[in-house]
This record gives structure tokens, sequence and C-alpha cells, in this order.
């Protein structure tokens, strides 16, 4: 499905081309490189743009047009797109709309939805295009930071640190920095974001725990996905453990180095199993917890009033929370607070075109304005990435709990040795939760298995 713009609006853009550069692309746009103008008449949105969702742009820079017409082809997830529901879609027309306006008019944006994940999203897609079909591929895509350490490892993205301006990445959140990152190399740029917390129903729950101990001293059930996300879904991408477990993991002593490399380390995962052993044998672990992967499911059981505490996800909390009213807080871990994993979605650029490259960085620089991706953000359901963007919201107790969780996460693990040490985890995990072996023997069992 594509979607394409001939667009209208005034704006900004991050830094102009300058120098030898901006001559040599006045020559090469005007002999016809890089898609040229397209005879698809531009496609218009049905949707009309919410006014409070729809700020004005803060005005951060000069603006020097392209010196020639131009396509981009942006792969995105239906969510993220023209043609996405509850306004979502117009306010995201109409920010490309200002982007190229901002070119003088010679810039097109066309948007092509592919599935979220599994056979023919976006990274099968991009990673089956890059072998068999390299003309197709994008100049931008939007991606999983789950998935994006698979697309750098296939040499399918391409570095951003000459093309982005360091105060977009500055400006991001530590573990929004983090997520982008693969070695000394930037790849990707994240845009949006989740993490997961606890909830309560305050009626059950006056007080919430922040430690595993008060849980047991409690005697209140708590409700924490425990199954590893799995393919073969449309829903999430696959993961070496679930986000609850990994951060239980890390908040008892386990080790996540500035490269975000993971081993499977003795002490922690012995004090890790033992809450689960002690907790499984008092009846506060629910056993359909074995069968959840994200806080999307245990959000579902906990609003049923199923369970008084629960590890959920805030972006379902943010859109629910009005009807439900319950209590939030840090998700509690073995000592202190769990410092959440966030997940969420990254820009990165494909195309090995120099001046199309740098396009895709302006147009990537555009929509991660503070104000712009704050009501991108907003309107679809997500979390900013950056302090700035969530600045707006402050006076809301809520709001203000997610700024210091965003500011205390980190992003998902990668490197060589994490899927291994997920899957030693993840067994011994089981094996405690179903009372198979105790938490000594399954700690052992998994970091002595071959």
């Amino acid at each position: 499905m594509k979607h394409s713009f001939t667009l209208s609006k005034p704006g900004t853009r991050l830094r102009p081309f300058t120098g030898l550069f901006y001559v040599l692309l006045v020559g090469v746009l005007l002999a016809g490189c890089g898609g040229g103008a397209t005879s698809t008449p531009p496609a218009q949105s049905q949707a009309t743009p919410s006014t409070a969702a729809s700020p004005t742009p803060v005005a951060t820079a000069t603006v020097t047009p392209v010196a020639g017409p131009l396509t981009l082809t942006w792969w995105t997830p239906e969510f993220l797109s023209p043609q996405a529901p509850q306004g979502t879609g117009a306010l995201l027309t109409e920010q490309l709309e200002a982007f190229s306006a901002a070119q003088g008019d010679l810039v097109r944006v066309e948007t092509v939805v592919k599935a979220r994940y599994g056979k023919g999203g976006l990274l099968d897609f991009l990673l089956t295009s890059q072998t068999v079909a390299p003309g197709v591929l994008p100049d931008l895509i939007m991606l999983d930071v789950v998935e994006l350490e698979k697309a750098v490892d296939a040499g399918a993205l391409q570095a951003l640190d000459l093309l982005i301006d360091p105060s977009v990445t500055d400006a991001l959140y530590p573990f929004a920095r983090e997520a982008g990152r693969f070695g000394e190399r930037l790849d990707a740029v994240q845009y949006l974001a989740d993490i997961g917390h606890l909830a309560y129903l305050t009626a059950q729950v006056p007080q919430p725990p922040v430690s595993t101990g008060e849980i047991l001293q409690g005697g209140t059930a708590y409700l924490f996905p425990l199954a590893k996300p799995q393919a073969g879904t449309s829903a999430r991408p696959v993961e070496g453990l679930s986000r609850a477990v990994l951060s239980q993991y890390l908040s008892a002593g386990g080790i996540m180095d500035e490269a975000r490399n993971l081993t499977a380390e003795k002490a922690p995962l012995e004090q890790l199993l033992s809450f689960y052993e002690r907790g499984a044998k008092a009846g506060l672990l629910p056993p359909n917890a074995i069968e959840m992967a994200d806080g999307e499911e245990t959000w579902s059981v906990f609003a049923q009033g199923q369970a008084p505490l629960a590890y959920v996800s805030a972006r379902r909390f943010a859109a629910e929370r009005a009807t439900l009213q319950p209590g939030f807080g840090p998700a509690p871990a073995l000592s202190i607070p769990a410092d959440p994993i966030a997940g969420g979605w990254a820009f990165a650029i494909v195309t090995p075109d120099p001046q199309r490259q740098q396009v895709a960085a302006e147009l990537i620089a555009w929509l991660m304005d503070p104000e712009r991706s704050a009501a991108i953000a907003r309107v679809a359901g997500w979390l900013p990435v950056m302090p700035q963007a969530l600045a707006g919201q402050a006076d809301d107790p809520y709001f203000a709990f997610l700024d210091s969780q965003l500011s205390a996460a980190r992003s998902v693990p990668v490197g060589p040795d994490y899927e291994d040490a997920a899957a030693r985890i993840q067994t011994a995990v089981l094996a405690v939760v179903k009372g198979e072996l105790t938490a000594a023997a399954a700690a052992a069992a998994a970091l002595t298995a071959p």
C-alpha cells in the first residue's frame, strides 16, 4: 500500500546543505537522480486533524530546499502511516506536507505500508529484498528496536553519525540513545516507546509493594509475563525473555554493560529463581503467567479485575486508566524497584545514495522535533522518547511518573551472548515456576547445560 504527497506547508529542517556537498547535490538532482517526480496524483487523507494534536512546529533552523524533484520511499507499519486511524494518519499527513513545503515543494514522501512482524513484515521484506530485489528497497524504514540488530548484522542499514545532527540524539532519553547505537556506530533513531510498570487495584491494595520481599510478606498475588515472546505472531517481535523477567534479573544483580551485552550469572539467577520458587509455592504467581509474554496480555487480565497487582504496558495503562482508575508505580523487584526495559520503534536509513540519505535524515529530524513527535505519540497511543516531548503533560502525576521511569529505563540487550543467556534463564524460570526444580538446582542446570 502506497501513499504519496505533493506538499504545501512551510516548516523547518535541522541543518542546510553546505559547501561542495550542496553543489554536487544540485548537479545530481538536476540530472534526474533519485526517483524524480511521479505522475501519480497525491493522495489526500480523509481524516480531520485534531486541533489538540497539532501543535505549532518549533522552528529550530533555517531551511535550504533541495534543488530538484525527489521522491523518498518510506516503509512503515500501518499504525504510523497516512492510513492510520484515530487522527494519527491525518496528523502525520500534515507533518509530511509541511516538511515537503520546507523543501521548496520539491520533495515527495511515498509511504509503503507493511506488516509489523513475521513473513512479509518490515524486517523480513527488508532482508529478502536486499538479497533478491535491491531495486525495491526504500530510502527510509521504521523498525521495532528489537529487530534493529538483525538489520544491522545484515548490513541493511546506513550509518547515521554524519547524517543526524547530534542535537537530535542528545535530546533523547538514555534508553533511546542506546537503542540505535551498535558498537561505535549510530544505525537508527528511536521515535516511539513503551515500557512496563506496576498497576494495582486501589480497593484491594492500599499500598503498592516496591520489592518482591513485600509481595511475599503481604501475600498478594502478582501477575507478570513469564513466557518468552514467540515467533509466528503479528502482534509482537521475537525476544529472548519477557521484559518483566529481564528487568527483575537485572535488579537482582545481573549486569548489562554499556554495549548492552548480557550473560547468565549464578548469583543473580539464583536470587531471581528463589523469589519465583517461594512465590509459586505460596500461590502468589498466577499459573496463567507462563502463557503471557508481555504487558499487553497482563493488562487484559488486570482490567477484568482478576489480578490485584500486575506488570502492565504503559501504553495500555495510559489509554484505559480513566475507566478503571488503577494505581501505578514502579515494577517491584528483588530489593529495589526494577528499571524498565523499553521497547518501541525507530527510524533507519536504507538507501546508499548520499543525496537521498541527506534528505531522509532531514525528514527524520523534522519528525523528531519535540512538539511534532509528542503529538504523534499522543494520538497514536505511544510514549515519546525525549523529556521535552513529555513536558507538556508534566502536570499529570501519571506522566510525571512516566518521565522518571523513562529516565531510568534501558533498551533491550543485544550481542552474540544474549540469545544463549536468555535461553538458559528462561529454561530455569519455567522449571522453577512449574515446580520441576528448586531454585538452586535450576540455576545450576541452566549454567552447566551445553
